[in-house]
């Protein structure tokens, strides 16, 4: 009987930096199963499609050997004065979110992609869109640009700018990486983005701060 368990993919980055953008496109496909921000280990156990991926930002929901835990969970509430039952966004993130690290995937074979944009952008977007001041969010920038660098060497590296700039032929060297054949529809990927939902990629990032 065939195997269908699908192979994991990863899109990695830091906030504000295009990867949900970059996942909703992803989605598009009709070989890729895309979870927006999974911090369990639901990504190993999709199937059905050629890959099960995931969205997840680096060094907030996962880093490359450190899981969350309960003690974990504990410290970053106390650390953003966090004692309500209703969760709140948390500036500082001492501890990531996630159940898996990068190295659950690299020994899961999976397909890493990594997404960067220029830290004065991501700075002042995280500024703007947060309660995190300019010193926290360079910070963060910093700390994510650090988990990233530790798997670019396996991974496939896209900017931002790549992105916007020409997301077709971006998109296609995405594919050539996961050995798919390209499919337009991923070009609509905007549109079905239910976070930041626009009709185009260049309405939608061309622009942003």
């Amino acid at each position: 009987m065939e195997n269908l368990q699908s192979q994991p993919l990863l899109l990695l980055g830091c906030q504000r930096s295009g990867t949900t953008l970059l996942a909703a496109m992803l989605g598009g496909h009709s070989e890729i199963n895309m979870l927006f921000e999974s911090v369990t280990k639901d990504t190993f156990r999709l199937i059905g499609k050629r890959y099960n991926g995931n969205k997840l930002l680096a060094y907030r929901q996962i880093r490359m050997n450190q899981r969350a835990s309960r003690f974990g969970h504990l410290i970053n509430r106390i650390v953003n004065l966090n004692f309500g039952r209703e969760p709140k966004p948390h500036k500082l993130r001492p501890f990531p979110t996630g159940r898996l690290t990068l190295q659950d995937y690299i020994d899961r074979d999976a397909k890493i992609i990594t997404i960067v944009r220029k830290k004065e952008e991501v700075v002042s977007s995280i500024v703007k869109r947060t309660e995190m001041s300019e010193k926290q969010a360079s910070r963060e920038y910093d700390l994510v640009i650090n988990e990233i660098q530790k798997v670019t060497d396996r991974a496939l590296n896209i900017t931002f700018k790549e992105l916007v700039g020409d997301p077709e032929g971006t998109l296609k060297t995405i594919c050539n990486y996961l050995d798919l054949e390209f499919e337009p529809r991923m070009l609509k990927g905007p549109e079905y983005n239910f976070v930041y939902p626009e009709k185009s990629i260049i309405s939608s990032k061309s622009t942003e701060n």
